[in-house]
């Protein structure tokens, strides 16, 4: 099964940028950058990535200190980027491994440190086998890949859930599913909003 990249990121690619462009670090060595400051200044990402392990760290911007130890993974083609809240007190990290499969994970100020909040099963973006009319697509370009898209105002999180497949001469098909993540004041998060749009394209 081929695959492709779904969708043109628009955040911060967080992790191993270099690492796959400019070939494998340094045996033994561990390499390291900052990455996606805080709105406010005072946090920033730390990722660390050797030959066998990649490692993100949320830091204090200033002293460098770890703040919260985010995940680590011995996988070689993990990738994170991250959306911050307006108000520096929550991110959604997203976390790609390799093709064509991407997760949101969402995370809130607690005090000094941070938390993962525990998020709903979030509802999958399936492409009707209507829409086939009896045609094969064998190409899988995403397959429920979600990606954290906004903050809104009152602080809820719009994420995007994308499926989308190809047929070749036949085109491809899509489902997007819009999620709107809603969250108490005691930090528990709730699907607010759930809807789906279904596109076609031929080529």
């Amino acid at each position: 099964m081929s695959v492709t990249r779904p969708l043109s990121f628009c955040f911060v690619i967080l992790a191993a940028s270099a690492y796959a462009i400019n070939g494998q670090p340094t045996p033994g060595v561990t390499q390291t950058s900052i990455e996606s400051p805080s709105p406010d200044g005072r946090f920033a990402f730390r990722i660390s990535y050797g030959e066998d392990l990649r490692t993100i760290d949320l830091i204090d911007a200033k002293s460098e200190k770890v703040v919260f130890h985010v995940a680590d993974t011995d996988e070689s083609q993990t990738y994170w980027h991250v959306l911050w809240a307006p108000d520096s007190k929550r991110f959604a990290l997203m976390t790609r491994l390799g093709h064509p499969i991407q997760g949101v994970s969402v995370y809130a100020k607690s005090d000094d440190t941070f938390h993962e909040i525990k998020l709903p099963e979030l509802p999958e973006a399936k492409i009707p086998e209507r829409l086939k009319h009896g045609k094969k697509f064998p190409h899988v370009a995403g397959l429920n890949w979600q990606e954290a898209k906004e903050w809104n105002p009152d602080g809820s999180l719009v994420v995007n859930i994308d499926t989308m497949i190809d047929g070749g001469d036949d085109g491809s098909l899509s489902a997007t599913r819009t999620v709107v993540l809603g969250f108490d004041k005691s930090g528990k998060a709730r699907i607010a909003k759930s809807t789906i749009k279904y596109a076609a394209e031929k080529d």
